[in-house]
């Protein structure tokens, strides 16, 4: 019996910390577009996740975990996931040290699994990027999975450069990120404003072409992982394509969603 292609739904709460980690959080609109993911686009994603009855990854910053707990809390009343993406959002080969790395994720895991009585499996890194101490500090603290590489769109195990590991990377890419299409703000000139109607179009193709060939394979670990960010995919109109999105690949008979946990699980046994 021929296995289902795991589709990974995932989000990345940044709320204002996307913005704070570049010294904008004095500015008071710059920041607004961060709590705009928080206030309006976390719950449209929830409505949305939950009138497909499909479930998802949230990575959260441990900053907004402190700033937001009962919307994070709601999260994982949900059913979904909850892993970490940092503390603060700052870029781990900006920060002064391994030990000041280290200090990021294990802070945001005591925060998290203090909200939800549950310990963060997974790690995502601000702008998917590692410094020289990151790997080292992942197996130290014991994550399961990382979803950070782009050199695949197959599961497979971590490994950076010609360090390999047990850690399961459930991997991404910029063209399903709806930051590389939709994200701008006053600070950063020069980002074009795509059209729904034409990434929808895109993320529709690119699922098509990824599902025709995982069923041209016998045993397959293709995968298919969607990477959206409440304050930008949560606008009305951008809900719409997520949302269409999903019901498109709900017509298909060889996949499962799941959250990136579950797909982690299943790939190490």
């Amino acid at each position: 019996m021929k296995k289902k292609m795991p589709v990974m739904l995932t989000f990345d709460v940044d709320g204002e910390s996307l913005w704070a980690s570049r010294e904008l959080d004095h500015l008071p609109v710059t920041r607004s577009l961060g709590t705009y993911g928080i206030l309006e686009g976390l719950p449209r994603i929830m409505k949305t996740l939950e009138k497909n009855d499909v479930p998802a990854t949230f990575f959260v910053p441990g900053i907004i975990a402190e700033r937001y707990p009962e919307q994070i809390m709601s999260i994982d009343r949900a059913g979904h996931e909850i892993c970490n993406h940092s503390y603060s959002h700052t870029y781990p080969d900006k920060l002064p040290s391994a030990a000041a790395e280290k200090e990021e994720l294990t802070k945001t895991n005591e925060i998290l699994e203090r909200l939800t009585g549950k310990r963060p499996r997974g790690y995502r890194s601000p702008a998917w990027e590692f410094s020289e101490n990151t790997l080292g500090i992942l197996l130290d603290i014991g994550f399961d999975y990382s979803s950070n590489m782009m050199h695949t769109d197959r599961i497979g195990y971590l490994q950076v450069f010609d360090r390999k590991t047990d850690i399961v990377e459930l991997p991404i890419h910029w063209v399903l990120d709806d930051a590389a299409f939709w994200l701008y703000t006053v600070r950063i000139p020069g980002k074009a404003i795509q059209p729904v109607s034409a990434v929808q179009e895109f993320w529709i193709a690119e699922f098509d072409a990824l599902y025709e060939e995982f069923m041209e394979e016998d045993d397959s670990d293709l995968c298919f992982i969607l990477t959206c960010h409440p304050q930008v995919i949560g606008r009305p109109a951008r809900m719409k394509v997520l949302d269409n999105l999903i019901k498109h690949i709900k017509t298909f008979e060889n996949i499962e969603f799941t959250t990136c946990w579950q797909t982690a699980q299943k790939y190490k046994k």
